[in-house]
């Protein structure tokens, strides 16, 4: 009677702590989100085209949400987002009509607000671990494609596109590029996440080259 009295009482137990647990990761949960709102303001067209085109700034290496430099199996790189990646594009124009450099800026803008989730939904400073690549998406100019991703230490699907791709952790583009192995089976992909490094990597050079102009500093490599 004993034993069935304690094995009933380990149980309930059991139950609060994993009622608890749960309350638990939702708060922290809810108070991350919170916090990224509070980071990650709502992109507009007329705050894109002055970030982007008209007014860029030169300093934009700092970290977003943390200044964890360790790149560990479930936290990745905190690496510095510029908003220029909205004109890093490697997409193929659906619309055949022909138009000036100012109005396909205008109409990739205009595509990645129509289409994009909000960039604190996106944003993540976890690794992803698993990926899948889901149907393309139908739009009236530019190709698109979903994708299904769990990252480390997180039971959670987390969903987003090709338009999303400006608003992701910088370190998310190559781990996915890493992870799409096979390439021809995943294009127009695999072209996007190519530019989208190659892209961020030339801003990336070009900003060590005005920093060490400033200082006065030849830049260098340092190999391991």
């Amino acid at each position: 009677m004993r034993k069935a009295r304690d094995a009933e009482l380990n149980e309930n137990q059991s139950i609060v702590k994993e009622v608890e647990d749960k309350e638990k990761a939702e708060k922290e949960a809810q108070a991350t989100l919170k916090r990224k709102m509070l980071l990650f303001l709502k992109w507009t067209l007329k705050q894109i085209q002055h970030d982007v085109m008209d007014l860029p700034s030169q300093y934009w290496l700092d970290p977003v949400a943390s200044f964890d430099l360790q790149s560990s199996q479930d936290l990745q790189l905190d690496l510095p987002i510029t908003p220029k990646p909205f004109k890093f594009c490697a997409f193929v124009k659906v619309v055949n009509a022909p138009i000036i450099d100012s109005g396909a800026n205008h109409m990739l803008f205009s595509f990645y607000l129509k289409h994009k989730k909000p960039q604190y939904e996106t944003w993540c400073a976890k690794k992803i671990a698993v990926l899948k690549v889901t149907r393309p998406i139908e739009t009236d100019s530019f190709p698109n494609a979903n994708f299904k991703v769990a990252r480390c230490s997180d039971s959670r699907v987390y969903k987003f596109t090709l338009a999303d791709f400006p608003c992701l952790n910088p370190y998310d583009w190559i781990v996915l590029y890493k992870m799409l192995r096979e390439k021809e089976k995943y294009e127009p992909v695999m072209s996007h996440l190519q530019l989208m490094i190659k892209s961020y990597i030339q801003e990336v050079g070009e900003m060590d080259v005005d920093i060490a102009t400033v200082l006065r500093k030849k830049p260098t490599t340092v190999t391991t």
